[in-house]
């Protein structure tokens, strides 16, 4: 009888196992989000054969890709409406919305990405070495690669913008946000986060400083801002722009290793405004014990050879650039902690 208990929960365990390998769910929501299926299906139902026709896909193979994406719970099979012939139309479902290409929060251009998914046949190298396998399977680094490819870059920069809205919206309810002064948003990307502070402090002005080709596809220049937003284009590793009272670096350190994310911190240190502050905006993960972190830490591994940080790693980092780590502000709705930074004198 124990012998058969055991063999019970073994087979219930190799079941778990297989089912957390398998590529088949994340494959099936690149398909859809790459022949961009959910926005077929926001005006209201279609059969199989009217999304095949207008994305361009074979209609038999679709519907099975339809009928995992219904277990995935992004569609559904509409009941109560059939086309001819009894064919099935397919409705969208609440978290397929996320799946569409201007959905607030949408996942579309993360979850289109191929080159995210087929880094990791790479990484046994990252074990084996320390180093990153995007670029051994891909070529190049991932942010090279993004700069040879305006489409790729203007999707990826898509799906930031979108994710700083929903990420680092939380953490501005924190009281430790200033109300005036300026806030220089260091590697902001298209300003994500940078759009939401300067809506939520109007007597704040900031610089959004990134690459020349990111800071080119920002949408601030509106007339909403007016000359509240500067953009300041250039290479964090050879300076930030100088003279702000608050710089903030919004996921940025975790995908560098020590001595390149040092190099950013000292040319903040070296820019800001005397009794100014550095805000780091990272996931902060525990000093042991399991946690979900663990898994966005292998993901730096793998593509860009950064690291996820405890709040041990972090002083020591930020004591290293000639800074004093001060305090972890945290709030339940956000995985990312703001790690308060004082320059040291």
């Amino acid at each position: 009888m124990k012998s058969d208990r055991l063999d019970r929960a073994l087979a219930a365990e190799a079941r778990r196992l297989r089912k957390l390998a398998d590529p088949a769910p994340s494959r099936t929501l690149y398909a859809l989000c790459r022949l961009r299926v959910p926005d077929q299906l926001r005006d209201g139902p279609r059969t199989t054969a009217e999304l095949a026709a207008r994305v361009g896909a074979d209609e038999e193979a679709l519907d099975r890709v339809m009928r995992a994406g219904a277990e995935l719970g992004v569609v559904a099979p509409e009941t109560e409406l059939t086309g001819q012939d009894g064919a099935r139309r397919w409705r969208l479902r609440d978290a397929g919305r996320l799946l569409c290409h201007d959905e607030p929060g949408s996942l579309r251009a993360e979850l289109a990405d191929n080159d995210l998914f087929s880094a990791w046949a790479g990484f046994e190298h990252s074990v084996r070495t320390g180093q990153p396998c995007y670029p051994k399977v891909l070529g190049s680094h991932i942010y090279d690669r993004l700069e040879a490819d305006q489409h790729s870059l203007e999707e990826f920069h898509r799906h930031m913008y979108a994710r700083a809205q929903s990420l680092y919206g939380p953490l501005l309810d924190l009281d430790i946000w200033p109300h005036q002064g300026t806030v220089v948003d260091v590697c902001g990307g298209t300003g994500g986060l940078l759009a939401q502070l300067l809506v939520a402090r109007p007597g704040v002005t900031g610089v959004l400083y990134d690459l020349p080709s990111v800071v080119a596809l920002s949408p601030l220049a509106v007339p909403e801002l007016g000359d509240r937003v500067r953009f300041v284009a250039g290479d964090v590793f050879s300076a930030v722009p100088a003279g702000g009272d608050l710089y903030v670096l919004a996921s940025i350190l975790h995908n560098w290793k020590d001595q390149q994310a040092l190099t950013i911190l000292r040319h903040c240190r070296e820019a800001v405004a005397k009794g100014g502050r550095i805000f780091l905006l990272e996931r902060s993960m525990p000093e042991s014990g399991i946690c979900a972190a663990a898994f966005g830490d292998l993901c730096m591994l793998a593509m860009t050879g950064g690291r996820e940080r405890t709040e041990g790693d972090w002083r020591k980092l930020s004591a290293a650039a000639g800074l004093t780590l001060t305090k972890a502000c945290a709030v339940s709705d956000s995985e990312i902690s703001v790690l308060v930074c004082e320059v040291n004198r």
